[in-house]
């Protein structure tokens, strides 16, 4: 059967038997935590209009249906209640571990300086101009979230939506069947193992994007061995962005004021600068650039898009007495090495690292990532991050298995004290980063979450010895 036709004057779409009333479809989801099946007799009893399932319940009831997958009939059903939104805007997902915020960011500045009405939707928030429709959610929301924000950006105004895609979504089909003009991929690292198991599980999560979405271009980072395997699987359909690609970086430069960027692509040069600082950022600005070229952007208003972009928690810094104090969500280890070559490049002084780990998260990075910081680091500080169920003081054991010289290394589980302690290290011409959490202004403990964010405490610490 066309399920389409069970949408004929229903009133509403849920995952959430709670939510369901008089008129409503729910859509049983089995989910890591709960099983949606478990709760079709509350639907039903609450006036469910329509109940999909993808295995017995046991129930008889003229308003259950069986469908083969519950997940992809919740995405067609809820694209097609709001209107398909998606086909009205221009929407541009980008995927990958690391720069997805940023890349977002730059092309939502870009397509708004070219005059294209841009929502962003990300780990941050949902906004759209000055409107937030959501602070501090998943990366990426949930089929009946992702298509009814599309259809609010619309609604007011939007023309396109640069939105991050995170693989759990894609693996979970939260995107289905959205219409994109383009699709992108930034790179790819060790993250999310305890979720997709290992590294040819999480790949296959984020080529779906490519393989099984409608868009009209794709915009792959070939650098990366994993953009290379896509650009294959798509037998070079895809536009190439980095040292060798169609969109070809010529000469990157940064330093604590900016980034000066030179590239080629289809026969011309193009000089571009922006405040953003970082080795790393060569790629996301060369994304977001290559996005607004493709949406017929104006070089100069792609120019004024980049010069001055705002991502919150990313490489954000504040200036201590002769030395400099960085935040930034590194919270991978490719992240975090990537974020500390370019510290350590720019450093005329000692680097200090200060990070955590997330509890109740892929473990097998924790060591990796203690590596990475004594690597680059004349000095780790090794505090909490958000550790959720976990023991704080276990997490820590976990990231020292990477460390062979503890004697460059200070433990204090408490947070702010960590965050203190390595202000109070640092001396003429150092750069202290503050690693993982970024954005963030709360640190979850035993299911509660409690308000903290890395730059307020930063800018306390600095009063204090100032």
């Amino acid at each position: 059967m066309d399920i389409l036709n069970l949408l004929k004057d229903v009133k509403g779409i849920t995952d959430n038997s709670k939510e369901v009333q008089e008129g409503y479809i729910f859509v049983a989801i089995k989910g890591s935590q709960t099983d949606g099946h478990n709760f079709v007799e509350e639907a039903l009893k609450r006036g469910a209009k329509w109940v999909l399932v993808e295995k017995d319940v046991n129930i008889s009831d003229s308003r259950i249906v069986r469908v083969k997958d519950t997940r992809h009939a919740l995405g067609e059903l809820t694209h097609a209640f709001y209107g398909e939104p998606s086909k009205k805007l221009k929407v541009i997902g980008i995927t990958g571990t690391n720069g997805k915020t940023t890349t977002t960011h730059i092309i939502e500045s870009v397509l708004n300086k070219g005059g294209i009405k841009t929502g962003l939707i990300g780990t941050i928030y949902y906004r759209f101009m000055d409107k937030v429709y959501q602070y501090e959610s998943r990366t990426t929301p949930n089929p009946i979230l992702w298509h009814g924000t599309l259809r609010r950006m619309w609604e007011d105004g939007a023309q396109a939506v640069s939105a991050e895609v995170s693989s759990h979504a894609l693996d979970q089909k939260r995107v289905w069947p959205t219409c994109f003009e383009i699709v992108g991929f930034t790179n790819l690292s060790h993250d999310h193992l305890d979720y997709h198991k290992n590294m040819g599980e999480y790949f296959k999560a984020k080529l779906r994007l490519f393989k099984e979405y409608e868009y009209k271009h794709a915009i792959v980072n070939t650098d990366d061995p994993y953009g290379k395997r896509i650009h294959e699987e798509l037998k070079g359909k895809a536009i190439t962005y980095g040292r060798e690609g169609d969109f070809k970086i010529l000469d990157f430069s940064t330093n604590f004021d900016g980034s000066r960027l030179k590239v080629q692509y289809q026969g011309k040069v193009y000089n571009f600068y922006s405040n953003l600082v970082g080795e790393f950022q060569a790629y996301n600005l060369s994304a977001g650039i290559l996005c607004g070229m493709l949406l017929g952007v104006d070089p100069q208003a792609i120019q004024e898009g980049i010069e001055k972009v705002y991502v919150p928690g990313r490489f954000e810094t504040y200036k201590g007495d002769g030395f400099l104090v960085i935040v930034d969500y590194a919270h991978t280890p490719d992240a975090l090495e990537n974020v500390l070559k370019s510290v350590r490049k720019l450093c005329k002084g000692k680097v200090i690292t200060l990070f955590g780990a997330g509890g109740n998260r892929d473990r097998t990075k924790r060591p990796i990532m203690g590596k990475v910081a004594q690597k680059w680091s004349d000095l780790v500080v090794i505090t909490s991050d958000n550790p959720r169920d976990e023991d704080p003081i276990k997490i820590i054991r976990d990231i020292l298995e990477g460390i062979d010289d503890t004697s460059k290394v200070l433990i204090e589980e408490d947070r702010k004290r960590a965050i203190e302690l390595a202000i109070s290290k640092a001396e003429q011409g150092d750069v202290v980063l503050i690693a993982g959490k970024g954005h963030e202004d709360y640190q979850e403990v035993k299911g509660v979450k409690h308000p903290f964010k890395d730059s307020q405490i930063v800018k306390e610490a600095l009063s204090v010895r100032l």
